[in-house]
């Protein structure tokens, strides 16, 4: 079943709101006539009145965060699906009584507008809004009519789009196939083809090389005389969302070692093939997927630039589109109660869109009528399909793929993703105090973490991944107990040479193998340098819901080059690069692109830098 982001509904969030306060008093303006007209007709107390006003205040809330909106009394169908959706996510899934009280009480409350005259809105939008009560007791959005296009007319108009351009450029680059890193990435000598494809001038960096902002001409495709280094295709978002797009929509298949297309990639390039519409169709719906949903939601800024951006992609298909000041004005985007920085990710969100043809930004937002019934299966999936594993918040967006790429490695006989799997109901998460140390080093390379507790291993795999700077090329490994003990890895690896292959990684949080203090595992990196990081429990701390998942407090020591020969080929390498006399000096500070002068620290660490990383990827 398709998965859809979780947003904190107003029931959810730690402090008052600009939308909860204004709903507060837009309600609290018809409270009085609320209360005598259920007095008058249900013949019920003030008391019972007011405690069926209180779903209806969450639920304005969220009706002035889905629309541009400061009436309780005048609601647009599509905002008030989304608002209605959003009130009974607030609830706990297993609270049937809570969740059934909520719907009734705004079905009581849409009532007594029409029924007093208090609805200040049309007709038309009453039926609709009214329409929502009566569909089984679920809450949906009304469905998007798609215009009616011949289809060579819808295939012109999706074929048109920057985005399709972009995916044959991508398929035609990759050919018979391409190498990744152990966790589905592209390798770094791949990164400058594949960039380029989607309309972006990067490149995979020698280790450590700084990042840079991302150049874009005016048609945003790449600048050619502005060529920058990234160290990951992680640090590549365009990239990385046609990534996870590609094989949400099995256009590729993704080996432990090679990704390379499927016959539908073939269907998509052969001119004329009769598949190729429903495999463009399938791919555009995926892509937004991931555009719109594919981050994680640690931030409340995401969340709410988000939920703006599905109601502004579900009025853009409907005959009351948000005029494009909605994106720019700042009343109106505190009338949609974004602050700052959610605005300036909305209206990136958008403009990228728009630089893909998926959606117009003229005097009001609209979509091409060829890439409607896209947006209409996003929009219509995002509330009405449930995520296969509530306990799994990092799942996949509608089967697209974590969009930072980390999923195990799959093998080529086992092509298919794995169903995810229920994890065992475990208590509230809560956090944990990790030191994580590389074993050998001189002088010692250690981080000290806070980790939620639920975070699975093949997470905790992607955090130290990022707080040692390695690059996923090669196969790793947790272990407890020490050897011959249990292993963990990545789902389908191979056994360690005595017949028994780990278990699946993604299975087991790092809270079930660490209980105590002073409990500890090992995660090895790489089977030939043998990078054995040892991960020791130093504390348990209560969870605080306002903090980021994954932190870093402390550390010391450069992350060592990838493939330099362990800790003994790295106090080599160290020793080379800061002695001009040594006569591999010149070798290595190619090799590590090192600027004339640099000196190489091996104690440097910047704990400001890995903590932006990992908010990002958490």
């Amino acid at each position: 079943m398709a998965k859809k982001t979780k947003h904190k509904s107003a029931a959810q969030r730690s402090v008052t709101s600009v939308s909860d306060l204004r709903a507060e008093r837009a309600v609290d303006a018809v409270t009085p006539a609320f209360v005598e007209w259920c007095r008058q007709t249900e013949g019920g107390r003030a008391e019972e009145a007011l405690e069926i006003l209180r779903p209806v205040k969450r639920l304005v809330a969220a009706y002035f965060q889905a629309s541009p909106s400061s009436e309780a009394t005048n609601f647009e169908p599509g905002p008030f699906g989304l608002a209605v959706a959003e009130t009974i996510s607030g609830y706990d899934e297993d609270d049937e009584d809570g969740i059934t009280f909520a719907f009734a009480a705004i079905h009581v409350y849409v009532e007594f507008l029409g029924e007093t005259g208090a609805w200040t809105g049309t007709e038309e939008n009453f039926d609709a809004v009214d329409e929502l009560f009566h569909m089984d007791g679920e809450a949906s959005l009304p469905e998007i009519v798609a215009p009616t296009l011949m289809e060579e007319e819808e295939l012109a108009g999706l074929a048109g789009t920057g985005l399709a351009r972009r995916l044959e450029r991508l398929l035609l680059w990759l050919g018979d196939g391409r190498t990744v890193t152990s966790t589905g990435a592209l390798r770094l000598k791949e990164i400058e083809g594949a960039a380029a494809a989607v309309g972006v001038a990067a490149r995979g960096a020698a280790r450590n090389a700084k990042r840079e902002p991302l150049p874009m001409d005016d048609l945003g495709d790449a600048s050619p005389e502005a060529m920058v280094t990234v160290n990951s295709m992680n640090q590549v978002p365009m990239l990385v969302k046609f990534w996870a797009a590609l094989e949400a929509s099995d256009l590729i298949e993704i080996g432990s070692t090679k990704a390379w297309p499927t016959p539908l990639a073939e269907e998509f390039l052969e001119p004329g093939h009769p598949g190729g519409l429903e495999v463009l169709r399938d791919f555009m719906a995926k892509f937004l997927a991931v555009a719109i949903y594919g981050e994680n939601d640690w931030d409340p800024a995401v969340t709410q630039a988000s939920m703006a951006q599905t109601a502004a992609l579900y009025a853009a298909c409907t005959e009351k589109p948000f005029p494009v000041e909605v994106l720019t004005d700042p009343a109106k985007l505190q009338r949609l109660d974004l602050d700052m920085y959610a605005a300036a990710i909305l209206q990136e969100r958008m403009d990228e869109l728009a630089e893909l043809g998926l959606v117009t930004l003229d005097k009001v937002i609209t979509v091409p009528p060829a890439v409607v019934p896209a947006v209409a299966a996003v929009m219509q999936g995002a509330l009405t399909d449930g995520p296969d594993d509530a306990d799994d918040p990092w799942g996949d967006p509608w089967g697209a793929g974590p969009l930072l790429p980390g999923s195990p490695a799959r093998q080529p006989d086992a092509p298919k993703k794995q169903p995810s799997r229920k994890r065992k109901n475990l208590a509230p998460a809560h956090i944990l105090q990790l030191k994580v140390m590389l074993k050998g080093s001189k002088p010692p390379i250690w981080r000290r973490l806070l980790v939620r507790s639920d975070l699975t291993l093949e997470q905790m795999h992607r955090v130290i991944q990022m707080s040692f700077e390695w690059l996923g090329y090669h196969l790793h490994e947790f272990r407890v107990g020490g050897w011959p003990g249990t292993s963990y890895g990545p789902a389908g690896g191979d056994d360690d040479g005595f017949g028994d292959p780990p278990l699946d990684e993604a299975s087991v949080t790092i809270g079930e193998l660490l209980t105590a203090e002073k409990d500890s595992i090992t995660y090895t990196y790489d089977f030939g340098d043998d990078w054995v990081h040892a991960i020791t429990l130093e504390k348990t701390l209560p969870h605080d819901a306002g903090v980021p998942a994954v932190r870093c407090t402390g550390g010391r020591g450069r992350g060592p080059a990838e493939d330099c020969g362990g800790v003994w080929g790295w106090a080599t390498v160290v020793e080379a690069v800061n002695d001009p006399a040594h006569e591999e000096h010149a070798e290595y500070r190619e090799w590590l692109g090192m600027d004339d002068g640099e000196r190489l620290d091996p104690k440097a660490f910047d704990k400001e830098e890995l903590n932006e990383e990992l908010v990002e990827m958490y």
